[in-house]
């Protein structure tokens, strides 16, 4: 699977609906540049979208940016996508 948005796609991994291991990558639509910039990013989505298990969504995010699986087009330039018709791709 493919997800398009960090706060929505990481939700479904700590509330189990999606398996970690399912996931190739997310394209997300944040315009994260520095490590500080996702350090803030994160605080903001424990709060609101990660209230169920803060902690575990935080070590879910940085061990998929560990491993190079999150995109941010917007960074190279590239206009966001819409996730008006979901957040997740089947591949």
């Amino acid at each position: 699977m493919i997800g398009l948005s960090v706060s929505f796609c990481i939700a479904d991994i700590i509330r189990g609906k999606v398996n970690l291991e399912d996931v190739e990558k997310i394209v997300a639509g944040t315009k994260c540049e520095t490590p500080e910039h996702w350090d803030g990013v994160i605080e903001q989505y424990k709060e609101y979208y990660w209230r169920d298990d803060p902690d575990m969504a935080e070590a879910v995010l940085r061990q998929m940016l560990a491993e190079g699986k999150i995109e941010q087009p917007r960074t190279k330039g590239i206009p966001i996508h819409s996730i008006a018709s979901g957040h997740w791709a089947q591949i």
